[in-house]
Formats: structure tokens, C-alpha cells, sequence
């Protein structure tokens, strides 16, 4: 960085951009307030402060994303495991209806079958009776 000379009277200080000026009994001098070096090394320590903190916020983005991907899978197995014994259950139901209600056709056929044949007996007989009187 260069170097620049004034003259001022009263030891004048005066900061110039990067520069501070100083004057000293009689003569100014100035000098870099801080080296490019310096300035260089906390630029990059700012860019890497920044990049951690981008760096976290997105790890902890991505575990928030994958933990409710893992629940909602976890809850589609279960509603899925839910819907299959529903399902299970109502075709035990189901079953059980039809081997209930043909017990009951079963009795029926056979009580109405019973009727019949005794009302043909008795037709039969009174057939019969009917024709032994005349």
C-alpha cells in the first residue's frame, strides 16, 4: 500500500478509506490502518461463519424432512395393517352370516317339507275314506 505525506499543522490525525494519517512535529506520515492480510483473514472467516450456519440450517432441514418421511410411512404401514384385519374381519362376519342363514333355509325347507308330506298323508287318506263310503 502506498505511502502518502501531508503537511497539516497540530498533529492533525486524519482516517483516509484504509489510511490513517498522522502528523507528527514536522512532517505527516501515515500508514495502513490494518493490513490487506487481516482484512483478507477475517473476510474469510465471515464466509466461513456464514457457510456453517448455511450448512447446519440444512442438515437440520433434511433431518426434519427425512423423520416425517419416516412417520408418514410408518403410518401408511399402519393404516394399511388396520385396513387388511377390517377387512379380514368383515369377511369372517360375512361367513358367518351365510352359514347362519342357510342353517335357517335348512330348517325351514325341512319343517315346510314335513308340512307338505303330512298334508299329502292326509289327502291321501281322506281319498281314501271318500272312496270307501261311496
Amino acid at each position: 500500500m502506498a505511502r502518502v505525506q501531508i503537511s497539516f499543522p497540530n498533529n492533525v490525525v486524519l482516517p483516509l478509506g484504509q489510511l490513517i494519517v498522522r502528523r507528527g512535529p514536522t512532517k505527516v506520515r501515515s500508514a495502513a490502518s490494518q493490513p490487506p492480510s487481516d482484512a483478507a483473514k477475517r473476510g474469510v472467516e465471515e464466509v466461513k461463519k456464514a457457510g456453517n450456519q448455511i450448512k447446519e440450517q440444512a442438515s437440520s432441514h433434511a433431518e426434519n424432512i427425512a423423520n416425517q418421511s419416516k412417520d408418514a410411512a410408518g403410518k401408511v404401514a399402519g393404516a394399511a395393517e388396520n385396513i387388511a384385519e377390517k377387512a379380514k374381519q368383515k369377511a369372517q362376519d360375512a361367513w358367518k352370516a351365510a352359514k347362519e342363514k342357510a342353517q335357517k333355509v335348512k330348517e325351514n325347507v325341512s319343517e315346510k317339507a314335513e308340512d307338505a308330506a303330512d298334508a299329502v298323508k292326509e289327502n291321501v287318506d281322506a281319498a281314501k275314506r271318500k272312496m270307501s263310503k261311496d
